[in-house]
Parts: C-alpha cells; structure tokens; sequence
C-alpha cells in the first residue's frame, strides 16, 4: 500500500519539530498510523482512494439501471452477465457503448475525477413502451435480444446472478495525483491515531495543566470529509 501522505508531513502538522526517540513519533509508527487511516477512511466512505492498481472487483447488480463502483480512473475489461462490453465516458468519442461510466463531482477532483458509477440503460418508466426504445442505437445493439443481460428475469423482473458484474481496472487516484483534500483528510486522522495513546484507556488525556483533551471521537476534519466523500447505492429500482 502506497502512503498518501508521508510521517514527517504527520509530525510537521503535530508541529513535531524534535520528536524525541520515542517510539510513538518514529516513522514505523506513524507510516502504520497512515496506512490504518487509509484503510478506516476507504471502508467508511465505500470507496478507493489510495492507488489501486489492477485490482479485480466484483458486485451483484440485480440489473439495476445504475449500479455504484468504489472509484476507478481506468477500465481494462468490464464483464457484465458474462459478456465483455464496452464503457464510455464524457469525451472519449465512444458513440456505441453498453454502459455509461459516471465521474464524481466532489469538489478538488475536476482534473482526475473517478468513474464511481456505471449506468446500463435508461430508467424505466411506467408505459408499454420497452425500456431499449431510449436508446436510439438498439437494433444495433440487440437490445430486444432476450440473451441481452439487461433483459435478464424478463426484463422487468428484475435479477441477475451472484456477482454478474467484475471489472478489473485501476482503482482509487493515482500515486501524487490525490485530491488535496484527501491528502489533509489521512494526514488529520494519522496525526490523531498518533497523539491517541495518550487517551487510549478512557479516550480522555489529562494535561500536564490539570486539563482534560476527549480523544472519545473522529476529528472535525475528519468527519466531514466522510460525509462529503462517501458513495454508495443512489437508487436501485426503475
């Protein structure tokens, strides 16, 4: 696992400017600290944000029209009901795909944004009319065809097999291309898995003042940035 920030930018933002020997402040420490923030921030938040090269990954999409993704920048194969197909994007000129990859919009990530959703077809709405008809390239595409994954269950009983969907790609951003605000995001929480200890029985720290310092919950930092940046499911019915 690459580290997104470093320990000496940790013990810079701790303002650490003579550590000491203690084993608390040492690189091993805080490099473990890093890469536990890491780790806790992309679970939390469902979604790759350190690089994740050629990494295979698998969901059950029950043929959802649009189905969540944990974030990748680039695709090598999409399979999808067991079949190969095709992934467009904004831009690449590809007229003809089997599915639409859709960028985040958080805020920093305009020059790499992620792909973090895949949508298949268009919603389906309550008339007689079969969903494929939106697509004005269907006949070419054999959406009618009842060997089409998408038509799966009948085409409205919607279903699909156990991990129907397995993309294999590279996740999350690549190394020295994160969003500032997920570099300050693992810093934070680094710097707090580190001062921790102090508080580890009780999650409160007295102060050599007589003070108390709550260690009990995440930082304000922290907790924000899981709220802007978690993904998941949006919708899973039409």
């Amino acid at each position: 696992m690459n580290m997104i920030v470093t320990p000496e930018q940790v013990r810079q933002y701790l303002e650490l400017n003579q550590p000491g020997s203690t084993s608390r402040y040492s690189d091993e420490t805080i490099g473990s600290n890093i890469r536990a923030a890491q780790s806790d921030l992309e679970t939390v938040c469902r979604r790759f944000l350190y690089d994740h090269p050629g990494i295979t990954w698998a969901t059950t999409t029950m043929l959802a029209a649009q189905v969540a993704l944990p974030g990748f920048r680039t695709f090598t194969s999409v399979t999808w009901g067991g079949s190969v197909i095709s992934v467009a994007v904004p831009g690449d000129g590809n007229q003809s795909p089997s599915a639409w990859g859709l960028w985040e919009q958080t805020p920093g990530t305009a020059d790499n944004p992620l792909v973090i959703a895949l949508q298949f077809r268009a919603w389906r709405v309550d008339n007689d009319m079969p969903w494929y008809f939106a697509d004005r390239l269907w006949w070419d595409k054999a959406l009618d065809s009842p060997f089409y994954p998408g038509n799966y269950g009948g085409g409205y009983a919607w279903t699909s097999m156990p991990n129907d969907l397995v993309i294999v790609g590279d996740g999350g951003y690549a190394a020295g291309s994160e969003p500032e605000a997920v570099k300050d995001a693992v810093k934070v929480f680094a710097a707090w898995k580190t001062i921790r200890p102090a508080g580890l029985l009780g999650g409160i720290a007295i102060t050599p003042g007589g003070g108390s310092t709550d260690y009990s919950t995440l930082p304000a930092e922290v907790r924000d940035f899981i709220a802007d940046w978690s993904i998941g499911q949006q919708a899973a019915s039409m």
